[in-house]
């Protein structure tokens, strides 16, 4: 059973007459293979700067994130590519990762071309099996990502990152602007997705419902700091 251990991770920002900033402050965890965990916290709070440093798009102050005994932070964009598709990331905004001139089909085939050596009728068969499984009409994957709604580029863009089968995903926000109805069937496949998986998530949200729908445990982040950790509980989590 492979790990995420995070140690004393740190993020400063602003250089020459700028004052600095310190977004994340001594950040310490463990994210075990097989867990989920929310993380809770204000606008501000250091949630997102640590999504951006566990997927490797910044690199840290100060501090390690080591996978199985490998640290991450210390990687070069070109040594991280082989981790690409064990850590993916799934964003609030999808533009990140969908090219909207591209039809659903082919925004989900280019990460098993990047990440993955099936061949084309291997990842076809991949892209139409997540489609069934998480009962989306596969005529969706015909029509360009433009004309699909925010919830459906959304979800699009989780089932992208699910296609490489990775162990570890990162989900920034992803659940804000959705309506319960949207938010419930998200969840769902999320669920559902572990469950057959055995995928590992970390949910940065505001919503206490989520967190508890979907997580092991929270941890609660103030001012770039780790202020605790609680086992789920709906009574803990609806008071975060």
């Amino acid at each position: 059973m492979g790990e995420m251990v995070v140690s004393k991770l740190s993020a400063r920002y602003g250089s020459g007459r700028q004052r600095p900033v310190l977004a994340l402050d001594q950040v310490s965890f463990r994210w075990r293979e097989g867990e989920s965990i929310a993380v809770m916290g204000s606008s501000g709070s250091g949630k997102s700067t640590l999504a951006r440093l566990l997927l490797g798009l910044e690199r840290p102050s100060a501090g390690t994130i080591r996978l199985d005994g490998v640290d991450l932070a210390s990687l070069s964009a070109g040594a991280w590519r082989p981790y690409r598709r064990i850590v993916q990331g799934v964003f609030q905004d999808a533009s990140g990762t969908l090219n909207p001139r591209f039809s659903a089909y082919r925004n989900m085939e280019e990460a098993l071309l990047n990440l993955t050596d099936m061949t084309g009728r291997e990842r076809r068969r991949e892209i139409e099996g997540l489609m069934e499984r998480f009962n989306l009409e596969r005529q969706m994957l015909k029509v360009p990502v433009r004309s699909l709604s925010g919830g459906q580029q959304r979800r699009l863009s989780l089932l992208r990152a699910l296609s490489v089968r990775p162990r570890y995903l990162v989900l920034d926000e992803v659940l804000s602007g959705l309506d319960r109805v949207s938010c419930d069937a998200v969840l769902e496949t999320l669920a559902d997705y572990r469950t057959g998986f055995g995928c590992s998530y970390l949910l940065i949200t505001h919503d206490a419902y989520s967190a508890y729908r979907l997580a092991d445990s929270c941890l609660l982040m103030e001012q770039g700091r780790l202020a605790g950790r609680a086992v789920k509980r709906p009574e803990t989590l609806q008071a975060l």
